[in-house]
């Protein structure tokens, strides 16, 4: 055969296949074909649509651990995370600094050490001590004489051996130096010296010697006493400082626009950089006045730092639940499922559940509010949602309609 037959009986071959694919037969054949494929039962329908049914006998229902609830409504709990830092406790705080000048002759603590409140710290040498000191003791020797020139006169007088103006002149002594008894002691008293420990007799040494003493049981975080330094009153540094660590402060920074949301008594979860959550407790106090740099209020929160574990200085996230004042139709947030980006539920029925549509609202962690698509009462599944679409999926794709 040669080349210009074989030629002419590729060109007879088309012609036959043009005219055999447009014929009437031929593309009815392929319309239905066409048809079949697209409404063939093993394709996927949309899975969003309503009415589309769970078939679950009540064995399978308790094997797969579904629980039920019916809807109702309550409150949406929303939260924000805001940053925050760990701080003293400055209630249990205090600074120990002298009240009057002297040279630091002995210092018995040192920082980390752990004191009781009236243990001392330090003891200074102060000679205006010494002078205020002997000042009491010279008024207190005035004081026993003139009582003893008052008890004295007062006797005679009573005998009509002295006169009466005598009488009159010792008790206005009297008078006078138990005023200025009183007027010495209250100044020492505000130096920290006890009087009790004061005697007319008293050494030389001890008139000069100053403690200064822990006014708070607590940890020393801070120390600037330094043997033979002088400390005066009213110094910039204090020479120790004293914590009780025990309890702590976490002041969050809250942004200006959450203000008006956040009050005291709201719950809160402390968080570290790990998101493990180290203490749950209530704001104690909100401070609405804005940083002129930051723009943000802070709210406090009060902890015992010994079952926490926070120390001052560290920083951590708080989460402050934001209470909703309106009562919404609600489902858990576990009950809604996503079908081809619609937010679907499982509504329960006699043969199992029947997956509904519906238009969500408020969301938190929790629950979701329900807009449209539920009624209050109706029964849906609130655990294994994701079983019951992927069966619901599977019977679509795989055995037709589950209805």
């Amino acid at each position: 055969m040669n080349r210009k037959t074989i030629l002419v009986l590729l060109l007879l071959s088309a012609s036959t296949f043009a005219l055999t694919a447009c014929s009437p037969r031929a593309a009815s054949e392929g319309s239905a074909e066409s048809h079949d494929e697209a409404g063939h039962s093993d394709a996927p329908a949309d899975a969003a649509e309503e009415g589309q049914h769970v078939e679950l006998t009540p064995a399978m229902l308790q094997s797969f651990n579904i629980e039920i609830e019916a809807v109702s409504h309550g409150q949406i709990i929303q939260s924000i995370n805001v940053p925050a830092e760990v701080r003293f406790n400055e209630d249990r705080v205090a600074h120990v600094s002298p009240r009057i000048p002297g040279i630091v002759q002995n210092v018995a603590a040192s920082e980390g050490d752990v004191v009781e409140a009236g243990q001392v710290l330090a003891t200074l040498e102060s000679r205006e001590l010494a002078d205020a000191k002997s000042a009491y003791l010279s008024a207190r020797a005035r004081l026993q004489l003139a009582q003893t020139s008052f008890e004295r006169e007062e006797r005679l007088w009573e005998n009509r051996i002295s006169r009466e103006q005598d009488f009159l002149d010792a008790r206005q002594a009297l008078n006078e130096a138990q005023i200025e008894v009183r007027a010495v002691g209250q100044q020492l008293e505000t130096l920290g010296v006890a009087l009790t420990q004061l005697s007319v007799s008293g050494s030389g040494a001890s008139l000069t010697q100053y403690h200064l003493v822990a006014p708070i049981s607590g940890t020393v975080i801070e120390r600037h006493a330094v043997l033979g330094e002088t400390l005066t009153a009213g110094q910039s540094e204090p020479a120790f400082v004293i914590a009780d660590t025990s309890s702590v402060w976490v002041d969050a920074a809250v942004y200006g626009d959450d203000m008006s949301r956040v009050r005291a008594g709201s719950a809160v979860e402390i968080v570290d950089q790990s998101g493990q959550v180290l203490a749950s407790s209530t704001i104690a106090f909100v401070n609405p006045q804005l940083g002129e740099s930051t723009r943000t209020g802070s709210a406090r929160i009060i902890l015992e730092s010994a079952t926490t574990g926070l120390r001052p200085g560290m920083f951590v996230s708080v989460r402050i639940a934001i209470e909703d004042p309106v009562s919404r139709l609600r489902v858990p947030a576990s009950a809604i499922q996503s079908v081809s980006g619609q937010s679907v539920v499982f509504v329960e029925t006699d043969e199992g559940f029947e997956m509904r549509a519906v238009r969500v609202g408020l969301q938190s962690e929790n629950f979701i509010e329900i807009i449209e698509g539920l009624r209050p009462g109706e029964r849906i599944a609130v655990t294994e949602t994701f079983l019951l679409k992927s069966r619901l999926l599977r019977s679509e794709m795989g055995e037709g309609h589950g209805h």
